[in-house]
């Protein structure tokens, strides 16, 4: 995005034409379309979730899948942040080694979002559990434009650190 030449008054921003795509993730796609993009990060993943679940017994899941490319992301040192919505969450994946927060207890956290690098941010309803890519109707939307991602950012860090 670029803007106009100083001294103009009004910004006009214009669009390349890789950058702010923006698709959609419908129904059992969410992990397919994650797994790349966890794989590209580099540098910092943060992380909502309202439910999420461990599959220690079924490897084979898509959703395990997911759970294990983002332990191997944390441990390979790239930054992630998770906030959840109960302290019992929260203890399941501290126990698990990621860096994790509940939420206060007097509110849910019904947020659904992940945001890699800042480059791309995934808003919607899918949970990360395995009913949500097998059994639910869900969408999600995958944008990579500045201005949501900026946005979530804010909110997230907003939480995160209410929440040290």
């Amino acid at each position: 995005m670029s803007e106009a030449p100083q001294g103009s008054e009004n910004p006009i921003r214009t669009i390349s034409a890789n950058a702010g795509a923006t698709s959609l993730i419908i129904d059992g796609n969410f992990v397919d379309k994650l797994l790349p993009m966890l794989q590209d990060a580099k540098f910092e993943i943060r992380l909502c979730a309202y439910a999420w679940r461990w599959y220690t017994n079924e490897p084979e899941l898509a959703m395990q899948k997911f759970n294990i490319m983002l332990l191997r992301k944390s441990m390979n040192g790239c930054k992630i942040r998770i906030l959840v919505d109960n302290n019992s969450m929260r203890e399941t994946f501290k126990a698990l080694g990621f860096n994790v927060r509940a939420v206060e207890p007097t509110r849910m956290l019904h947020t659904k979002a992940i945001c890699i690098d800042h480059n791309s941010l995934v808003i919607g309803s899918h949970n990360l559990t395995k009913r949500a890519g097998s059994d639910n109707y869900e969408m999600s939307l995958v944008t990579q434009e500045f201005e949501p991602i900026a946005q979530f950012c804010e909110y997230f860090d907003a939480m995160w650190s209410s929440r040290g």
